[in-house]
């Protein structure tokens, strides 16, 4: 099988790179499957679980609020996010805090409408998050 390479990047980190046989994850406008040598692809992730299948086995990864990128001239793809781990590693005590202190922000009344968008957009991203431990 074709093989392409990906890499997936948070403000912190390199959360995934190599060499894959296809990734899977929810955009904005839908699910979506990207393999090797697929048309230049650009969407916009809000919440997404994201199955990455490699020569070797796969692995799923929880992102929030990031885009997506295909290349097709350079046969690859970036994943920029603001938060992604292997679903394993999530700590969901901690996500359920994120959230409950999103919800406390929303509350104060005294936020610009950039920030009362910004932090409702995070506050759903997150509910769907909780929402995949059950």
């Amino acid at each position: 099988m074709s093989t392409f390479q990906l890499t997936i990047r948070t403000p912190d980190k390199d959360v995934y790179s190599g060499s894959i046989n296809s990734v899977s994850f929810h955009a904005e406008d839908g699910q979506v499957q990207v393999l090797a040598h697929h048309a230049s692809y650009m969407a916009t992730i809000q919440f997404s679980t994201v199955k990455v299948e490699g020569e070797a086995g796969g692995a799923t990864y929880l992102a929030r609020n990031g885009f997506f990128y295909f290349d097709h001239k350079k046969n690859e793809a970036l994943m920029l996010c603001l938060y992604c781990e292997e679903q394993s590693e999530v700590s969901y005590q901690t996500v359920e805090e994120y959230l409950r202190f999103l919800t406390s922000e929303l509350e104060k009344g005294d936020l610009s409408d950039f920030r009362v968008l910004s932090l409702k957009g995070e506050k759903l991203a997150v509910e769907k998050q909780v929402k995949t431990k059950k």
